[in-house]
């Protein structure tokens, strides 16, 4: 694969320093890559105090998630200004509403018996981090042992935490509109991340109406019927195309994915538009 444009690092829930998953890249071949850590650009500003490969090139990005009717839309944003104060707030603000939305669920849990830990360790562990998701409590509570009662974390992770679940409360005003609208205002390009996921074309189209001008064709989660039909979207809305792994670290459903061919194969070449602004 010439290019994975689609990475998470420590800085939100990958586990790779932002070097470590430049180094990589280098001895997968991918040459250019873009860290899209989710509501963060912190591990984009990580890269700037070391020495990356000299092979690899890297674009900034991020991925913006929102929750519309218990269905999240994740909104890509590349070649975006990682330094733009307007960016700094929007992040400030949605950051605030994820951990607000995480407490409120984690006091449900507490209160429906699920388990008995707390909130301020969870904050304690995370100092350094204002965004904190539900993935957040669930490595607080491995990092002290705690044994969730009757339940395997990922099970508990999924009942409280999932965004999609009817229950799920989500403290956040924000939408994938004001998402598409921040990456612009900031010399950003916004594409539709994994658009299969939505699970409802029309909402895609709404998305392209209101400014997106990118689809991510290429994508794990994509059978290559999705492939084709989403490229064949993009070429008739004259969007740009990009494909990711969304990879998140050297364990997991996605770990051998970094750098290989995955749903037709992926960004193969150097002559995709998105590479070249």
């Amino acid at each position: 694969m010439f290019a994975d444009l689609h990475l998470h690092t420590t800085y939100s829930d990958g586990t790779c320093t932002p070097l470590e998953l430049c180094q990589l890249a280098a001895e997968r071949n991918v040459r250019v890559l873009s860290i899209t850590d989710h509501d963060t650009v912190s591990g984009q500003k990580a890269l700037l105090d070391v020495q990356i490969p000299s092979s690899v090139r890297v674009i900034t990005g991020i991925e913006i998630s929102m929750l519309d009717n218990h269905k999240m839309q994740h909104i890509l944003g590349y070649h975006i200004d990682i330094n733009s104060p307007k960016l700094e707030t929007f992040l400030a603000c949605l950051s605030a509403a994820v951990t607000e939305s995480t407490k409120l669920n984690f006091e449900k849990a507490l209160a429906e018996g699920a388990f008995l830990y707390n909130w301020e360790r969870v904050l304690e562990l995370n100092a350094d981090n204002p965004r904190i998701g539900g993935s957040r409590v669930v490595k607080a509570m491995a990092i002290d042992g705690y044994n969730i009662p009757c339940m395997e974390p990922y099970d508990m992770y999924r009942k409280y935490f999932l965004c999609e679940n009817k229950d799920y409360i989500w403290k956040c005003a924000y939408t994938a509109y004001d998402a598409i609208e921040i990456i612009k205002a900031i010399g950003g390009v916004p594409v539709i991340a994994h658009p299969k996921s939505i699970g409802d074309d029309d909402i895609v189209l709404n998305l392209i109406r209101h400014g997106v001008q990118g689809l991510e064709v290429y994508h794990p989660s994509h059978t290559n019927e999705d492939t084709a039909k989403y490229l064949q979207m993009a070429e008739d809305k004259k969007l740009y195309v990009t494909g990711g792994s969304d990879w998140h670290g050297k364990s997991g459903n996605n770990a051998y994915h970094m750098g290989r061919a995955f749903a037709a194969n992926g960004l193969e070449h150097e002559n995709y538009g998105i590479l070249k602004i």
